[in-house]
C-alpha cells in the first residue's frame, strides 16, 4: 500500500492506493494541479509497505525521480504498514535555552 501527501502553498492531499502504474498516474495528477509555481514550495511525502513487492518498489522510486526533476521536493521511504507511530508527524523543535541566551547576548 501506498500513501502520499502533498503539501503546498496550493493546499494539501493525502493519498493511499495500491502502488499500481494506474494510480501512480493519478498521484502524479494530484501532485501536478497542487504545484506551485516553480514547483520548489511543493513537496511529496511517500511511504510504501515494506511488504509491497519489487516492482512496485522501483515504480515508485521512478515516480520520485521525476517528480524531483520537476522542482517537486520528495521524501521516500518504504515501512511496515503495521507501524502507525512511522506516520505521526513530529512538531519541530522550539530554540533550545543556550541559542535563547546567544540570542539575548546578541540583543544586548
Amino acid at each position: 500500500m501506498l500513501q502520499a501527501w502533498i503539501s503546498s502553498p496550493r493546499g494539501s492531499l493525502y493519498f493511499a492506493a495500491e502502488a499500481t502504474p494506474y494510480n501512480l498516474e493519478h498521484l502524479r495528477a494530484h501532485v501536478r494541479a497542487l504545484r506551485a509555481v516553480g514547483g520548489n514550495q511543493t513537496c511529496l511525502a511517500l511511504d510504501l509497505a515494506a511488504k509491497d513487492g519489487d516492482e512496485a518498489v522501483a515504480e515508485v522510486a521512478l515516480l520520485a525521480r521525476q517528480l524531483t526533476r520537476e522542482g517537486i521536493q520528495v521524501r521516500y521511504s518504504a515501512t511496515a504498514a503495521e507501524e502507525p507511530e512511522r506516520f505521526a508527524v513530529e512538531e519541530a523543535p522550539g530554540p533550545s535555552a543556550g541559542g535563547r541566551r546567544e540570542a539575548q547576548r546578541a540583543a544586548t
